[in-house]
Formats: C-alpha cells, sequence, structure tokens
C-alpha cells in the first residue's frame, strides 16, 4: 500500500528546493515564460471494492496482508457478528467473509433462526482483546484473543427473554482463529473460528 503522506511531504520538499533555486538563482534579467509549467501526478492507489455490508463495510486495516491486519480482520468480524444480530440482518455476509469454517456457519444458521423466529437483541455486550500480533505464514495466519460474552439478551415477540440465545454475567472465552488470504477480495478470510 503506498503512503500517499510520503508523496505530499516530497511534493513540498521539492517546493522548498525550488524556491531556494529561484532566490539564489543568476541574477541576469531573463523574459518570463508563457507557458505555466507541468508536472507530474504522483501515482495514485487503487480504492479497495468496498467488502462486507455496506453500512458495516471491512475496514481498511482489516485488510491488510500483515498481523496487524489479521488481527484487525478478526476482530472486525466479531463486531459484524454483533452488527448484524443487533440490526436483525441477514448473516451473509458472514459466510462471504469464511470459508469451510463449521463455527462460522453455525454462527449464521444461529442468526437466520433468530430472523426467522423474530428474535431481537435488547442489549448485546462483548469485548475482544488480542493476545499479541497474530502470526503470519505467507498466506495463512492464526490470531489468539480472548472474548468477553455478555450480558447478551434475546427477546422474542411479545418481550420475553430467550434463555438459549441470552447470557446474563460476562464470561470470558478463549478463543483463536485461522485465517487465509484471499487474493481475489484482497482481504483475510475465516477458516477456522474457537470461542470458549
Amino acid at each position: 500500500m503506498h503512503d500517499l503522506r510520503g508523496g505530499r511531504v516530497r511534493t513540498a520538499l521539492g517546493c522548498v528546493v525550488m524556491g531556494a533555486l529561484v532566490l539564489t538563482g543568476c541574477s541576469e534579467r531573463q523574459e518570463a515564460s508563457t507557458t505555466l509549467p507541468t508536472t507530474e501526478a504522483a501515482p495514485t492507489t487503487e480504492a479497495l471494492p468496498t467488502l462486507g455490508p455496506a453500512d458495516f463495510p471491512v475496514p481498511e486495516e482489516a485488510r491488510e496482508q500483515t498481523p496487524e491486519g489479521a488481527v484487525e480482520f478478526v476482530r472486525y468480524y466479531v463486531a459484524l457478528t454483533k452488527h448484524l444480530a443487533v440490526n436483525s440482518r441477514d448473516p451473509e455476509p458472514l459466510l462471504q467473509l469464511s470459508q469451510d469454517c463449521r463455527t462460522c456457519n453455525q454462527i449464521a444458521q444461529a442468526l437466520t433462526a433468530d430472523l426467522a423466529a423474530s428474535y431481537s437483541y435488547r442489549e448485546y455486550a462483548y469485548e475482544f482483546d488480542e493476545y499479541g500480533p497474530a502470526l503470519v505464514d505467507g498466506e495463512t495466519a492464526e490470531v489468539g484473543f480472548a472474548y468477553v460474552q455478555g450480558p447478551i439478551t434475546a427477546v422474542d415477540q411479545a418481550g420475553q427473554i430467550v434463555p438459549d440465545r441470552s447470557a446474563a454475567t460476562p464470561e470470558e472465552l478463549q478463543s483463536g482463529a485461522s485465517l487465509l488470504w484471499n487474493e481475489d477480495l484482497q482481504s483475510w478470510v475465516i477458516t477456522g473460528l474457537t470461542v470458549g
């Protein structure tokens, strides 16, 4: 990824150097130029296509093939689960951002069942704390994290609490994720997820 700020710094530095040359240039009288100087445009980086829901896209920092990018992708994926649950959305984005992940499929199925039963979430609290940088090996990565779940309160159409979708007290779960870099998406995808 190109750092455009570096281009601005170089451009500003070029202006300072050009200004110094003008100030210390020849003292001979010269005719003014009738044409404007041309400058080369700074190289631009292509913007990544949007990935994830339009109102909750995968952030750019989570789409870097680095240890930090892998951690940010898992952080995003966990946040996406909450976003879909509390907004009663189709869990398809969870499936699009995973590959052969059994736990991811189970989470998507649970959210689909919630939608079918018209469950909604009155509260949905969690914490995500990574254990450190991801272990990246080429196109794969491993991320360890603590997931503190709760309180979570799911209710049915009548406003009654749904016990098997709720967690009254926070519970810390030792967790981890396996990722694969997907060149077509220019993003990580989750291939394995362990929560607790």
